[in-house]
């Protein structure tokens, strides 16, 4: 698998403007590139899920889905191919064929409602918190929550480096919101974040990695064609090994098993690529790293 060593990120960087791109030791054919369709797409089309099962969900969904768009601008772009709605959809499919519980799968239909570090392109507001609760569960609100308001560097370090077993971690909210303290309430819950963080890029991968992402603030690209496949390489595969090892039975085998399969479709150019963190997407973001750069000035 990429990235075997998860230091890797921290090594032999390379200049780019706008991004910081490091090498990674990748044994060659560790993983073959495939022209064919998508990893992905039988897992959206939930392909291997029982008819009954599926018109359950069809029937239950017809109601979810609806206030879901009703809350969504039509066709509002996303970082991957497909508008937002339907990634939202797409990543929800995506935990149901692992078999999720139903909180995590009604978390994943609202996961990026609030805009996160990474999608700034639509934010409902934060007075509305308790109406999504009460349409989807308090459990699966928070998860979304936490999705939108959180630091990525920091969920990513418990990841590489998981705490003891039995701890709670805890997160950070993003810097332009504070940076406040985001501790989970127990262990399943972080594994249950990690399952949703997990299942939202393996749903958009293959489709970013078609294209550029343009920076929303100006300057180099988030990345170029081709390189999405290298965003937060080290940290997905560590948590598809946490997710492995630590995971109820619904995810155990299903999110290791779903990342070996889309990570099979990455070309050979970029398999060395890693993009450690995310750039600033927003202005907010980009004062807030300013800020914390001109912190370590000295004039005296």
């Amino acid at each position: 698998m990429p990235c075997a060593d998860l230091e890797c990120c921290a090594r032999i960087m390379i200049a780019r403007p706008g991004l910081r791109l490091a090498r990674c030791a990748v044994a060659a054919g560790a993983r073959r590139s495939s022209a064919g369709a998508y990893a992905v797409a039988r897992y959206r089309n939930l392909d291997d899920a029982p008819a009954a099962a599926r018109d359950a969900w069809r029937r239950s969904d017809a109601t979810l889905h609806g206030e879901m768009r009703k809350r969504v601008p039509a066709a509002l772009k996303h970082n991957g191919e497909e508008a937002f709605d339907d990634h939202l959809v797409g990543v929800q499919s995506v935990l149901r064929a692992w078999g999720a519980p139903e909180h995590v799968t009604n978390a994943a239909l609202f996961h990026s409602i609030y805009g996160t570090e990474g999608f700034q392109g639509y934010a409902l507001p934060l007075d509305q918190r308790g109406d999504v609760a009460g349409l989807i569960g308090a459990r699966a609100e928070r998860l979304a929550w936490i999705f939108c308001m959180v630091d990525r560097e920091t969920v990513d370090a418990t990841a590489l480096a998981p705490p003891p077993a039995g701890a709670a971690p805890a997160f950070a909210a993003r810097a332009e919101l504070g940076g406040f303290a985001m501790p989970l309430r127990d262990r399943a819950e972080w594994l249950d974040f990690l399952a949703l963080s997990l299942a939202d890029w393996l749903e958009q991968v293959e489709g970013a990695a078609t294209k550029a992402l343009p920076s929303p603030v100006g300057g180099a690209d988030v990345w170029a064609a081709g390189e999405a496949w290298a965003y937060r390489r080290a940290a997905y595969e560590a948590m598809a090994g946490v997710l492995a090892a630590e995971g109820d039975a619904w995810v155990a085998k299903a999110a290791p098993a779903m990342y070996a399969e889309v990570f099979a479709n990455e070309p050979a150019a970029t398999r060395g690529l890693c993009i450690a963190k995310t750039p600033p997407m927003g202005p907010a973001a980009l004062a807030a790293r300013d800020a914390a750069a001109a912190a370590a000035l000295r004039f005296d």
